[in-house]
């Protein structure tokens, strides 16, 4: 079945609630398709509840919801394959706006693939379902505005954080940024937070983190290193710390496998997370009509996602001839004065935070790099002493990033053990090519596809 929708957006977290909302305002049909049950995302869903929600609801039957929805292709760069209800169809709108979202950073260490070493969207999880066990002695480290986000939810819910290790000096951030963590419009006000924190005499410790995590069938202890600026490993600064758990914050990861498939071209932006979508001010990728915003055109937190989605739909409106030039430009433009304003401190606490190749140095021979296909840093290093020089050849040489992920967990620490090994920048570094289905989909409903 093919259908032919004015609008679509694919992603229903603030950037493409926003999007939606802002072209279904002024008279545009859209469907908007998430593979969730729920909208507002994952991460930032706090963002929705207040304003974007009760906008959309207002925008009753304009907006056409297809949860539980899975765009896993792109063809011929319009042409969005899409996974509902258990059968296959095609959907070529005249505009799409992307909004992916972000999946997490990981960074490989000895133990990480341990029971009881977990990331801040299974804290989040746990914590909602109310299953983290009461009184755990938790380690959290990482780095990045969402440490003391996760730390003090982990107090709350009952856990013991024995402390809050950031690979970035603190030092550093005091002297180059503006204004307190709590004032920034990443994850929420964490003013809260840091009051919890503060309450709990819950130590924050700068330029340090966890080099490996010991244990037979679950965590029984981490092992932490302090960082030089490059974070890079410190000798004889070990310490260990007994733990029945470790909780890993590295930030996210832009989703642009969606972006990538329809052709649009990407740049390298670390403070932005890694490769992103080349956009206009509009928000428009290089393949006319195809919009990109969110933490999938690079992590920029909540109130980014929502003023992109905005932009975004308006804009794509105006190309679709439900605004008109004038009314377009007036619209957009406190909207992008507002972006502007916000990208400035952005960029300057990504720099700070943007993951640094020092770290593929505490990964061991026997570290777990692709945990889909268990390739290990001897395998990728063996690869490279070979002569594999980009992602897609180690791919081939070790089946790295062929599993069910499609390389979302281990492409970036490939990219940095590449990097470290061939003492090149990460931005050297091409990310992998994608190739549908971008996630998992059952064989039969391939099968559901027209013959042609």
């Amino acid at each position: 079945m093919r259908t032919t929708p004015q609008i679509v957006v694919v992603g229903g977290g603030p950037a493409g609630l926003a999007a939606a909302s802002e072209a279904a305002r002024v008279g545009l049909t859209v469907h908007l398709y998430d593979e969730r049950p729920a909208l507002g995302g994952p991460v930032y869903g706090h963002a929705a509840e207040s304003t974007l929600l009760p906008e959309l609801h207002g925008a009753g039957s304009r907006i056409v919801l297809h949860l539980r929805t899975t765009v896993w292709g792109i063809f011929e760069q319009r042409t969005l394959a899409v996974w509902e209800q258990d059968r296959a169809e095609r959907v070529r709108p005249e505009v799409i706006v992307l909004a992916p979202g972000a999946h997490t950073r990981c960074v490989p260490i000895p133990g990480w693939t341990l029971p009881g070493v977990t990331s801040a969207e299974t804290i989040w999880e746990l914590i909602e379902t109310r299953t983290l066990p009461p009184g755990q002695r938790v380690l959290v480290a990482g780095t990045g505005p969402v440490l003391p986000v996760v730390a003090s939810r982990l107090v709350r819910a009952g856990a013991e954080v024995v402390g809050v290790l950031d690979a970035a000096s603190l030092e550093r951030a005091r002297r180059a940024l503006p204004a307190p963590w709590g004032q920034w419009t990443l994850s929420g006000d964490a003013t809260v937070d840091w009051r919890t924190l503060r309450a709990e005499r819950v130590p924050f410790v700068g330029s340090r983190t966890v080099a490996r995590v010991g244990g037979d069938e679950t965590v029984r202890e981490a092992v932490t290193v302090a960082l030089d600026a490059a974070w890079r490993p410190l000798r004889g600064s070990e310490e260990r710390i007994e733990v029945g758990a470790v909780c890993l914050v590295w930030g996210s990861v832009p989703s642009t496998h969606l972006a990538q498939l329809c052709g649009a071209e990407h740049r390298y932006a670390a403070e932005r997370g890694g490769w992103v979508p080349a956009v206009s001010a509009e928000m428009e990728t290089t393949v006319p009509g195809v919009f990109s915003v969110g933490d999938g055109a690079g992590i920029g937190g909540a109130a980014a996602a929502v003023l992109e989605g905005r932009v975004a739909g308006l804009a794509a409106a105006a190309r679709l001839g439900a605004l008109s030039p004038g009314a377009a430009r007036s619209q957009l433009r406190p909207h992008q004065a507002a972006l502007v304003r916000l990208r400035k401190s952005q960029e300057m606490l990504g720099r700070l935070t943007a993951a640094r190749v020092g770290l593929a140095e505490l990964i061991t021979p026997d570290t777990v790099i692709c945990p889909c296909e268990t390739i290990t840093g001897a395998q990728i290093d063996q690869a490279v002493d070979e002569g594999a020089g980009d992602l897609g050849q180690v791919k081939r040489m070790t089946r790295a990033g062929m599993g069910q992920c499609q390389g979302r967990m281990c492409s970036p620490a490939l990219a940095m053990m590449l990097a470290q090994r061939r003492g090149i920048s990460l931005a050297a570094i091409a990310p992998p090519s994608i190739r549908p289905p971008v996630t998992p989909i059952p064989v039969h409903v391939l099968a559901t596809l027209p013959d042609e």
